[in-house]
């Protein structure tokens, strides 16, 4: 067994879209793996080793990460490579066992995050990084933001310590150089940022009308385009509209036109959600562990101005596409209540907050996340947790 067969073994668990479960990854002189040592053992007469310990925390320096993939690699006393790896626990440790003596690199990735800092091995001892330390940052990655009228994924931001452009969604700005039309019309423009987010309502012509405008066509393409060249896309509730049309078949709503949703269309005909807090579950192991609870209460509020039968609520998902938030009930508002004050049937097991990749083999980017909610009105602070989640790990 050699180095070079193992290493793409690793790289395939490292850069997995869900949180990696391999354990630790040890990657030793290629003679003792060949000799039938285990792994997980020291080496006697080998390269003397130690051990790195530690926590992970997101870019605001407070919130503990999991399923970050921390690795330490280079060349051991013998002048061979080496790999050592191990994925942040639900409080952000992590060990890397059996590391070479002597400086190293230790690095931490989460979606489009990084950092990297210097340690120094001893051997047969454990070098503890201090907490706050090891806090993956933006550093390279690009963000941008269009806004919109149902919520502001910006404050969430803001509040991890992160740099973003601002897009206009208002349609009569969407002809202006800064507008949100103008950025999703062009391409080049595009993919110079890694994640792109919607706000909900982005594009609101009137009332509930959402009109992507003259460059429907574009931007439809170029979402596609974008997205299958590595950079990611969140959006939330009303900004529906830009997955599916970008992305035809991943996600349906449910509604009652009797053709597919389109831009322009009239949220009106959406067949969304009652006034209700659900008890939804979290069907998504790493985001479970992250927010520390599997049942998680969502509010749908009824909003002044949007009637709350305009929430987006997905029909069903298509292939490829994982259901990281599910609803076991909910009520729909009843399609003859244009005003939402009537609840109309059950239904059960509706996807809350969904991701789907269009690019398995490309190690980072490639994402569409979708959530039905937002960080509007909610009882709890666990939509802030599921969001922040979502964000790190795009």
């Amino acid at each position: 067994m050699s180095i070079r067969s193992t290493l793409p073994l690793f790289a395939a668990c490292l850069f997995s879209l869900s949180a990696c479960q391999c354990g630790t990854t040890r990657l030793v002189h290629p003679v003792d793996l060949d000799a039938g040592v285990p792994p997980d053992s020291d080496y006697p007469g080998d390269c003397p080793v130690g051990t790195i310990t530690g926590r992970v925390c997101a870019p605001d320096q407070q919130t503990w990460v999991n399923g970050a993939q921390v690795y330490v690699s280079g060349s051991d006393c013998h002048g061979d490579p080496f790999l050592v790896a191990a994925p942040s626990g639900a409080d952000g440790s992590f060990s890397l066992d059996a590391v070479p003596t002597g400086p190293q690199a230790v690095h931490a990735e989460l979606g489009a995050f990084t950092q990297e800092i210097p340690v120094t091995v001893t051997a047969h001892q454990t070098t503890a990084i201090p907490d706050n330390q090891l806090c993956v940052a933006q550093k390279a990655a690009t963000f941008a933001v269009i806004s919109g009228a149902g919520d502001h994924i910006e404050t969430l931001l803001t509040g991890l310590g992160l740099k973003f452009d601002s897009y206009s969604g208002d349609p009569a700005e969407w002809t202006a150089a800064t507008g949100g039309g103008t950025l999703l019309a062009n391409l080049d423009a595009l993919k110079k940022y890694t994640i792109v987010f919607i706000d909900c309502a982005a594009a609101k012509k009137s009332g509930s009308v959402i009109d992507l405008g003259p460059n429907a066509a574009a931007i439809a393409s170029n979402l596609e385009a974008y997205v299958t060249g590595g950079g990611s896309l969140y959006s939330s509730d009303w900004a529906m509209v830009f997955p599916v049309v970008g992305f035809p078949g991943k996600l349906n709503f449910a509604h009652t036109g009797t053709t597919a949703i389109a831009s322009p269309f009239k949220a009106t005909t959406l067949v969304g959600y009652a006034p209700q807090t659900v008890s939804a579950t979290v069907t998504d192991q790493a985001l479970a562990a992250f927010v520390g609870k599997s049942t998680l209460s969502i509010a749908y509020p009824a909003q002044a101005g949007a009637i709350s039968r305009n929430w987006g609520l997905i029909q069903s998902v298509g292939a490829g596409v994982d259901v990281l938030i599910t609803a076991p009930s909910a009520k729909e508002c009843s399609t003859t209540d244009a005003t939402c004050n009537t609840a109309g049937k059950t239904v059960a097991q509706v996807p809350l907050a969904t991701r789907f990749k269009l690019t398995p083999g490309r190690q980072r980017g490639g994402l569409v996340i979708y959530t039905s909610f937002h960080n509007i009105a909610q009882p709890t602070d666990d939509v802030s947790k599921v969001l922040r989640y979502l964000v790190l790990n795009l």
